[in-house]
């Protein structure tokens, strides 16, 4: 039996969650010590449309419930402060949607949670001014030397589906300089085409 191959380590950083919602300070404290300081060490990030492998061209964006867990992948990883960009992201969150993170680090217990596109803007708004040049990963799985992106979905009692997603994220805090990296999870509540509820969980110990 031959051994089996395991994914490549992913590098990269929303709000992401750490996405998004997680105060920045704690994956700083937490996992900057574990992350070596090389510059562009996890540069590169790519974000594959679902199904397609590393080894070949890759497919259409799906237009379903996982290709809108892509699309917040992908608006995550282009995320900055301009207008255009920061909108192209909470437009994929419904009016009412809520956004909830955490426990982070040692500073908070419970979670945080976000209702309302406009409180989801203001997150993402405080996170980038914590930290810069961030980049996020969807997690590969390969197997006989084919990869594909993995976001499991299942029908969910609100009317739509239910996405997960294990992803890696990084960046670079603006206070001290160091390079963060941090597993996590996330699971999307779609209903009508939009996001109603995105769950994050931070891999931080």
């Amino acid at each position: 039996m031959g051994a089996r191959r395991r994914s490549p380590a992913v590098p990269a950083c929303l709000v992401a969650a750490a996405l998004l919602g997680a105060p920045v300070a704690a994956p700083e404290t937490a996992v900057a010590s574990r992350v070596a300081e090389r510059p562009g060490e996890d540069g590169g990030a790519e974000i594959l449309p679902v199904g397609a492998a590393r080894t070949g061209q890759p497919g259409p964006e799906r237009d379903d419930a996982a290709g809108l867990a892509q699309r917040w992948f992908r608006a995550l990883q282009d995320l900055d402060a301009t207008e255009a960009r920061r909108n192209a992201f909470l437009a994929l969150y419904a009016e009412d949607a809520l956004h909830i993170q955490g426990p982070s680090g040692d500073h908070q217990r419970g979670t945080t949670t976000f209702w309302g596109r406009e409180k989801v803007g203001l997150l993402v708004d405080r996170l980038l001014t914590e930290w810069e040049n961030h980049s996020i990963r969807i997690e590969v799985a390969t197997a006989a030397e084919i990869s594909t992106t993995l976001l499991p979905e299942t029908p969910g009692p609100w009317g739509g589906p239910l996405v997960a997603a294990q992803f890696a994220i990084a960046g670079t805090s603006r206070k001290t300089g160091l390079r963060w990296h941090v597993p996590g999870a996330v699971f999307f509540r779609i209903a009508d085409g939009e996001l109603v509820r995105v769950r994050v969980y931070l891999g931080l110990g």
